[in-house]
């Protein structure tokens, strides 16, 4: 199949992708196809409206959290629901039942979950606190060396999947696991907690600066002028109280 992946622009994978149409649109068309990628097509909601004004208009959560300044998955929805004349009640909770149904599926599959950041690889959980964990933590430094070289998601995938790195749950990486990870402050030595960032009382695996010049380089590789930002927020640990 010739083309791009409607969602990623990748030029890989390519599968016609049959969903329910867009539920603002067109009244009379049922049934619409798309081209995506495998990946995108495998980690698409059922839901159409989630599928058409935030799926398809934001290749990961990184994405939609970016273009709307936000810190948190709800308060990003909450703005498009105010930019799209959504009902934000509504939104939200598909939202909420999609990543219940991922979550469950998750468990099942051992599957990466739709709009929820990527478990903490490179740590493990002794006592209910972060432990690192140091054949991974290497893995999270190559990850980020990597991308900071110029090295892509994607060829950076290629390199852990031909060098025999597997992920948290012993599956191939894929682009979305390493975007998780690129843009997860947990490995500052930040934690996410009541929708807000707070210093965490795990050992940090990337400096903060290593961490934003990443966060500025990710928002440069944009594909889509409309998804850029002009300023990438930069963290301080100074504004982080334990």
């Amino acid at each position: 199949m010739e083309g791009r992946c409607q969602r990623c622009w990748s030029s890989k994978s390519l599968v016609s992708h049959e969903v329910d149409a867009n539920p603002r649109a067109d009244p009379t068309i049922r049934k619409e196809k798309v081209v995506l990628c495998k990946h995108c097509a495998d980690g698409a909601p059922v839901d159409a409206l989630l599928f058409w004004e935030i799926y398809m208009r934001f290749g990961s959560t990184r994405e939609l959290l970016q273009h709307y300044s936000s810190e948190t998955e709800e308060e990003a929805l909450r703005k498009l629901c105010i930019e799209r004349d959504l009902n934000e009640r509504e939104v939200i909770r598909r939202a909420r039942g999609q990543q219940s149904a991922e979550a469950l599926n998750s468990a099942v599959k051992k599957a990466n979950a739709f709009l929820t950041y990527a478990s903490p690889y490179g740590y493990d959980y002794v006592n209910g606190l972060l432990q690192v964990k140091q054949e991974e933590a290497r893995v999270v430094s190559l990850i980020f060396r990597r991308y900071l070289e110029g090295k892509g998601i994607a060829k950076i995938c290629q390199e852990l999947n031909r060098d025999g790195y597997r992920t948290k749950t012993g599956r191939a990486w894929a682009s979305q696991t390493i975007a998780n990870i690129l843009s997860n402050p947990v490995y500052c030595g930040l934690s996410r907690l009541n929708g807000g960032i707070k210093r965490g009382k795990h050992d940090a695996l990337i400096e903060i600066e290593t961490f934003n010049r990443v966060q500025n380089e990710m928002q440069r590789r944009i594909r889509r002028p409309d998804q850029r930002k002009a300023d990438t927020p930069q963290l301080r640990l100074e504004d982080y109280t334990e």
